[in-house]
């Protein structure tokens, strides 16, 4: 079983990994123990079994397709590419195979099915296919960026998934276009270019512009020896065919693919079909935005794209050695479950350690940030407070919502986390924004000017200023209702003046990061009608106000 020995082990590999992984996302509590190893063995052996069983039906699919051919002699050619199933009948046995002209024609749906082919007709027929025909149809019903992805995507599987290094399979591009309408649906189609030689051995000696070269110069000859307005046509859209391919880069990428093992390019063919689809294709709608060319309408046909007449010799080659193929025992299969099940279950149990050794040590590390950063960095300290309420509110998630599969598995460790967080985040207290100092502390009676005493007090506001670097300071200005209310005013902004020359002359801070403000007896905290209210009422508030822009 071909299939079966390519793609077995790496699914069983992959089917109970996929598992697990899913079974990450599970939370814990919909997490039971020790069905878990059961499951993933369970699941890694339906894999073998359906891969098997898929495997035993594809095998003898593609034995029925060649096996239905009576005459083993015939040389075999293989049809690939996203048009392969152009030249094949739409329905029944003939949409994989045709004879014709002495040859049979299989085709190839995928680039993960050619290796298939390959051993398959080496084990049958004792020999490899004679040749490959890759289809391009111009005016088919892709656009040009889809055709290029759909070649590219053939040269990169092929180039990843063909094991049949050794062997080299001469390839040939046909190209089918409608070079004029023609309405007899039933005609030959015109050929350019080479043939499909598979009696020669050599291997290519031509690029691909080189073998466009030649189909150009067969569609000039073809023109000059006979002038008519038909042979015009057809030489003019065959050239206009090539530029296309150029202009769109097709050529190139159908030339690499065809140079990709086991490919390699022996040829390019042009036939001029003159019944293809009446809607204008990339081709067309290409020639008619260069040239405002509008093609004439084709009619339709439904009988398959003709094959071109190949060069069989009378007697194939020698014929290649057989690719034999080990086949492994039942349980070795069950072995690489059980292994693929246990690699599986670490993984799981790997990922949620090292997920909960993660979050304790992010919780540690903000935790203790928190711890050493004073608090009179005001603006540090409430960053440093936000962080543990998120990891709080995240952890207090899980306990209502149920734990995450990655931090599952016995390892969780989030309910000591969450109850260090909430008891930090309790004995917090939002640290205060200014400070208030008593006028009497500051300044003499009506006077102006600091007292000898005053400068500790100033002190201690100068460190809070000092660690909040990113703060403007507004010094207020504040008076009882004792005396003209005028003159409380002016008292109230010169006290709040004074402090502000203390703090640039003594602390060289720049004088723009102050802002003073005399309120006078205008905005008493209490009465002014006893003496204890009055002392309260004169007073200086320094606050610390964030820049613009800052929050």
């Amino acid at each position: 079983m071909i299939f079966a020995d390519r793609y077995r082990a790496p699914l069983i590999w992959i089917a109970p990994l996929v598992a697990g992984l899913i079974w990450l996302y599970v939370p814990a509590r919909f997490q039971p123990w020790w069905p878990v190893v059961p499951i993933l063995i369970l699941l890694a052996a339906l894999g073998v079994a359906a891969l098997a069983a898929c495997a035993q039906r594809r095998e003898a699919r593609i034995h029925e397709t060649i096996q239905a051919n009576a005459e083993r002699d015939l040389p075999i050619i293989l049809v690939v590419g996203p048009y392969a199933g152009a030249v094949f009948e739409q329905d029944g046995p003939a949409s994989m195979r045709r004879h014709h002209d002495g040859a049979l024609w299989l085709r190839v749906k995928t680039p993960d099915e050619l290796a298939d082919f390959i051993a398959t007709i080496n084990t049958l027929h004792q020999r490899l296919p004679a040749a490959v025909l890759m289809p391009v149809i111009p005016d088919g019903d892709r656009e040009d960026a889809v055709l290029r992805q759909a070649f590219s995507r053939w040269r990169h599987e092929l180039d990843k998934n063909t094991r049949h290094r050794a062997c080299v399979l001469p390839c040939y591009l046909a190209i089918y276009a409608c070079l004029g309408a023609s309405d007899d649906v039933t005609a030959t189609p015109v050929w350019f270019g080479d043939t499909i030689d598979i009696t020669s051995t050599q291997s290519a000696s031509a690029n691909a512009r080189q073998h466009v070269r030649l189909i150009r110069h067969q569609l000039d000859q073809a023109w000059f020896s006979s002038p008519q307005k038909a042979s015009i046509t057809h030489a003019g859209l065959g050239h206009a065919v090539f530029d296309w391919l150029e202009d769109a880069a097709l050529l190139s990428i159908l030339s690499l693919l065809a140079n990709t093992a086991p490919f390699s390019l022996r040829g390019v063919l042009l036939a001029n079909v003159g019944h293809l689809s009446s809607r204008a294709g990339a081709w067309a709608r290409w020639l008619t935005g260069k040239t405002s060319l509008q093609l004439p309408s084709a009619r339709s046909k439904a009988l398959p794209l003709p094959f071109p007449l190949p060069e069989i010799a009378a007697h194939q080659g020698a014929a290649v050695a057989a690719v034999q193929k080990e086949r492994d025992k039942p349980h070795r299969w069950m072995l690489h479950a059980m292994a693929a099940s246990a690699t599986a279950l670490l993984i799981s149990v790997g990922i949620s350690g090292w997920s909960n050794s993660r979050m304790v040590g992010r919780v540690a590390h903000d935790l203790d940030v928190y711890a050493h950063t004073p608090a009179s960095q005001v603006d540090a300290k409430r960053e440093q407070v936000e962080t543990l309420r998120s990891w709080n509110a995240k952890l207090v998630h899980y306990a209502k919502t149920g734990i995450p599969g990655t931090l599952g598995w016995g390892l969780y460790r989030g309910a000591a986390l969450q109850a260090a967080l909430e008891q930090t985040l309790s004995a917090w207290q939002p640290p205060p924004v200014g400070v208030t100092i008593d006028n009497l502390s500051l300044f003499d009676s009506g006077k102006t000017t600091l007292k000898p005493g005053a400068e500790p007090k100033l002190q201690a506001v100068l460190d809070l200023i000092r660690t909040n670097p990113d703060k403007r300071i507004l010094i207020s200005g504040y008076t009882d209702n004792i005396g003209i209310s005028a003159a409380n005013q002016k008292l109230s902004e010169a006290r709040a003046r004074a402090i502000r020359d203390w703090f640039v002359n003594n602390a060289s801070l720049p004088v723009t990061r102050f802002a003073i403000q005399g309120y006078g007896d205008t905005r008493p905290l209490v009465s002014n009608q006893s003496e204890q209210g009055r002392e309260t009422n004169r007073r200086v508030e320094i606050t610390l106000i964030p820049e613009s822009g800052t929050h």
